[in-house]
């Protein structure tokens, strides 16, 4: 009886985790920018700064709403199988492990780290999450080296920061207190205003 209900359990966690990153990817969404009219009036038709986080939350909406069709495909291909052969149903299930148990626990904290990402640049500033963000997603990809991980995050950072600060033009958020004020020395370091 405690093997049916794991599997149960299985099943519900299976559709709750990524239900809930949609449900928490559109939340956040309303957070991204806090003057809509502003950022329009800045942008006039082009990319604003609330673009990149918008575009990241997306994402992670679009991927969570495939990675929930992935279990309800899943389940419904299980339930059939049940209602057809319980010989059958059970050869899969030893074969082919559910789609639940494919997905790495990486993936689960790589979506939160997007979402987390979209959440800190107005805090922190553009500069300084996306640095933190490289230098965590990398070191979640499995590199260990800490001049790897170092000049993968500090290269990321820059390019990401002349590529949208310098040549885009477009006025990403400085964050908010210190790390406005660190933005502005990094930028008027970098010479990228």
């Amino acid at each position: 009886m405690s093997n049916v209900y794991q599997m149960q359990r299985e099943k519900l966690l299976g559709f709750l985790a990524p239900a809930l990153f949609i449900v928490a990817g559109i939340f956040l969404t309303q957070y991204v920018d806090e003057d809509p009219a502003r950022t329009a009036e800045m942008v006039q038709g082009g990319f604003g700064p609330t673009a990149w986080p918008s575009y990241m939350l997306y994402g992670v909406i679009f991927f969570a709403g495939g990675w929930l069709l992935q279990e309800l495909l899943a389940f419904w291909r299980s339930h059939a199988a049940s209602k057809r052969d319980e010989h059958v149903r059970a050869a899969q299930a030893a074969s082919q492990p559910p789609a639940s148990d494919v997905l790495d626990k990486r993936v689960l904290v790589a979506i939160g780290l997007i979402a987390a990402y979209g959440y800190f640049i107005p805090v922190i500033g553009f500069a300084f999450a996306t640095l933190l963000f490289f230098l965590i997603w990398t070191v979640l990809g499995g590199i260990r080296k800490p001049g790897l991980v170092g000049g993968v995050a500090i290269g990321g950072t820059l390019f990401m920061l002349y590529l949208f600060v310098k040549l885009a033009q477009m006025p990403l958020s400085r964050g908010e207190g210190l790390f406005a004020d660190w933005t502005i020395a990094l930028y008027q370091l970098l010479k990228v205003f």
